[in-house]
Parts: structure tokens; C-alpha cells; sequence
């Protein structure tokens, strides 16, 4: 699999338990311009664009037997001001997480991935997690999976950017959650 540059910070918002960035998978070429309302998505002219990050993140966490998330434009704005941050740097770093209240999902792509395409690939990561033991398969990610499964995240809220840098252009999408998963601790499915 190719190693491209997406960025999807997804702010999953739980407890206010530092979480860190964790990152996806690639997903090709395009440029230009800053966050718009509507890749943040969350007003009634932007549902849409809600619904194209909440949809997936809803069906993965009935499929795992949890709640449905709420979207949160707090959150969504949280992540407009993550991508922006990765747009002015210019980079294809994962924007650094630690100090914030927010558990997040990030992911990069060199094309603009649609929300559905960049939450399939956090979703896939489930193959590798065994629910009985909280474990991810040896050499495997797991932890954009659980941050959308985590019962105790309760609202997402997410944006998506886009700029040229270096010789292809960059999607940096970015989602908030509330509150922030633990990074080790009880398996996510449950109530604790």
C-alpha cells in the first residue's frame, strides 16, 4: 500500500484524557484553498457534510453495539483550527495532540478523499482487534478503530482542508471527539 498524505483529525471528545493522533492509511492529486464551512460541516446548510462524517461513525459503532455519536460544531471548529495549523505548516506531520482535551483521528491523502473513504479506512482497522482481550494484532494498528467505537465517546465533529505542498497536493482531514479515549485501559466496548 502507497504512503500518501491524508489528514482527518477526527475530535472524539470523551473525558478530557489526552489521546494521542493516530494515524490511517493512504488513500492521489489535487491543490488549493483554506477550510470552508462546509468541510466542517454542522449547520443546515452544511448537514451534509455532518452527515458524511457521522453516518460512518455510526454504523461502525452499531455494528460494535454502542451508542450513535452526536456531531458537535465546538468540535468541528476544533478540528477546522487543527487542519489550518497543518495547512500553515505545510507539512504532512500528524498534528500534535497530547495537550489537548480531544481524542482525535487524522489522516492524510493526496486526493480529496470523500468523509465516508477516510472513516472506512479508521473502521478497517477493526479486522485487527480482538474485543475479548483489548488486543490489536501484532504488528497491526488498532486505535483509530476503537477511538470511533469507544463507549464513551459521545460527539464528533470534524474538517477537512486542502493545499499544495512539495509536488502533490494535500487533504488533511481532522475529527474531534469527545470525550478523548484512553490510550491503554478497558476494552473500549465497555461501560467503564
Amino acid at each position: 500500500m502507497a504512503t500518501a498524505c491524508f489528514l482527518l483529525v477526527t475530535l472524539l471528545a470523551l473525558c478530557a484524557t489526552p489521546a494521542p493522533a493516530h494515524g490511517a492509511r493512504v488513500l492521489t492529486p489535487g491543490c488549493a484553498g483554506a477550510v470552508t464551512k462546509a468541510q466542517q460541516g454542522g449547520t443546515s446548510s452544511n448537514a451534509t457534510a455532518a452527515d458524511e462524517y457521522l453516518a460512518p461513525h455510526n454504523q461502525a459503532r452499531a455494528a460494535a453495539g454502542v451508542a450513535p455519536l452526536r456531531w458537535s460544531a465546538d468540535l468541528a471548529s476544533a478540528a477546522a483550527k487543527t487542519v489550518a495549523q497543518q495547512q500553515r505548516q505545510g507539512g504532512c506531520a500528524f498534528a500534535d495532540m497530547g495537550a489537548s482535551p480531544y481524542g482525535a483521528n487524522q489522516g492524510w491523502a493526496s486526493y480529496r478523499a470523500r468523509p465516508s473513504e477516510v472513516v472506512a479506512l479508521w473502521v478497517a482497522e477493526g479486522r485487527y482487534y480482538t474485543h475479548a482481550n483489548n488486543t490489536c494484532a501484532a504488528g497491526r494498528q488498532c486505535g483509530t478503530y476503537t477511538q470511533v467505537v469507544w463507549r464513551r465517546t459521545a460527539e464528533v465533529g470534524c474538517a477537512q482542508a486542502r493545499w499544495c505542498g512539495l509536488r502533490h497536493g494535500r487533504h488533511a482531514h481532522a475529527l474531534p471527539v469527545q470525550p478523548a479515549r484512553q490510550c491503554a485501559g478497558p476494552e473500549p466496548l465497555l461501560a467503564s
